[in-house]
């Protein structure tokens, strides 16, 4: 999102994948309400280019009880002088670094679109390394990871098929991608964050043992419901899909309702365990 517009990704130019500066991993982790105080942290994984501040609107929904704890990708946001990595393992390894040193537990993981993919498998490093996982993993927009897409990748596109293809994926036209000079800013690192997801090659492994609460848009065309309930064989806890109105943007249409649903999971989530997590 911060390079030329007419650098493409560089694994596909033959040139050697960016590697992000292993920033301070302070540097990963924004709290658009700080809250030293919560009794559970909701840590947010972005869609393809999207930034920490995306989910500010969603931590002023939730209750005071819930700490949202946004991740700034390499290249994404106030991190805007950094490359943006362009495949999925590397990234996952230095997101587990930083949500293993920065975030208190109890939390949950929230990844929406590309950000489902990251969430899950940084899950899955979690307990590769034999350390303390989320109690549970929220994917929103976003099918299971064993479904991939059929359609054409965008990653490779040129950047007028590739801005044609963002239209079509959000469902609408979006005025924003009419700006020249923001195109030249957001392209690089949407190209980069489809990359995360376009390349991505699942292997199977041990479920999940925490929860799994799938969202997804009654008029979302990228994720059909199937996707969603795919979900489903990746945890060996509960799990629920719920629909919301709106399209693949649902976190912004629906922003609300998305809030009350997220919350009403996070109280099925601590009832289950026959806790109290309001005061």
């Amino acid at each position: 999102m911060r390079e030329s517009p007419e650098r493409l990704d560089p694994a596909r130019d033959g040139g050697p994948a960016p590697v992000a500066s292993r920033a301070g991993h302070r540097e990963w982790i924004q709290r658009p309400r700080p809250n030293p105080a919560a009794r559970l942290r909701l840590v947010c994984l972005p869609y393809s280019g999207g930034r920490a501040s995306a989910f500010k609107g969603l931590a002023a929904d939730l209750p005071d009880v819930v700490e949202v704890c946004a991740v700034e990708l390499p290249g994404h946001g106030r991190r805007l002088g950094e490359p943006p990595l362009t495949r999925l393992g590397p990234l996952v390894e230095q997101v587990t670094d930083a949500v293993d040193e920065e975030v208190r537990r109890p939390f949950v993981l929230l990844g929406y679109s590309v950000g489902a993919l990251i969430g899950f498998e940084t899950a899955r490093e979690l307990a590769r390394r034999g350390r303390p996982g989320p109690e549970a993993l929220f994917v929103g927009a976003a099918r299971a990871p064993h479904l991939r897409s059929t359609r054409p990748p965008l990653h490779e596109l040129t950047r007028a098929d590739l801005v044609e293809g963002l239209h079509q994926l959000a469902g609408q036209h979006n005025p924003m991608l009419d700006n020249e000079e923001l195109v030249d800013v957001m392209l690089p690192v949407i190209r980069a964050d489809l990359g995360l997801d376009e390349t991505y090659d699942h292997e199977s492994g041990r479920p999940l043992d925490c929860p799994i609460a799938a969202f997804g848009g009654s008029e979302d065309a990228t994720v059909p419901r199937a996707g969603l309930e795919g979900w489903g064989a990746h945890t060996t806890g509960d799990f629920t899909v719920t629909t919301l109105p709106g399209g693949h943007f649902f976190i912004d249409t629906a922003r609300q309702r998305f809030a009350w649903a997220v919350t009403g999971q996070l109280e099925r989530l601590h009832a289950g365990r026959g806790e109290a997590w309001r005061p």
